[in-house]
């Protein structure tokens, strides 16, 4: 019984859009340095493009310089999420 109810648990969550969107967002937060995490207001997966949120203009521009190497990570650990752009705001 318990088995089964967390296989429909599962189910359900890979089902829900929202849920798996907020789900791979925390796991792309994972990946961005600790010291860069205090300037993230937001983190947003649409299609193949990771929107950030920052807290001001110089979280953007820090942002701006591991751009490339946050996409090489993301594709290094998670390959289905097919990731091709980050657009920083």
């Amino acid at each position: 019984m318990i088995k089964k109810l967390e296989k429909e648990i599962k189910t359900y969550l890979n089902k829900n859009i929202k849920i798996k969107e907020a789900q791979q967002a925390s796991q792309v937060e994972k990946i961005i340095p600790q010291k860069l995490q205090k300037g993230i207001e937001e983190i947003t997966i649409k299609n193949t493009k990771i929107i950030i949120k920052t807290k001001s203009p110089s979280w953007r521009q820090e942002f701006e310089f591991i751009k490339k190497e946050i996409i090489k990570k993301i594709d290094k650990k998670f390959r289905n999420y097919n990731i091709n752009k980050i657009t920083i705001l």
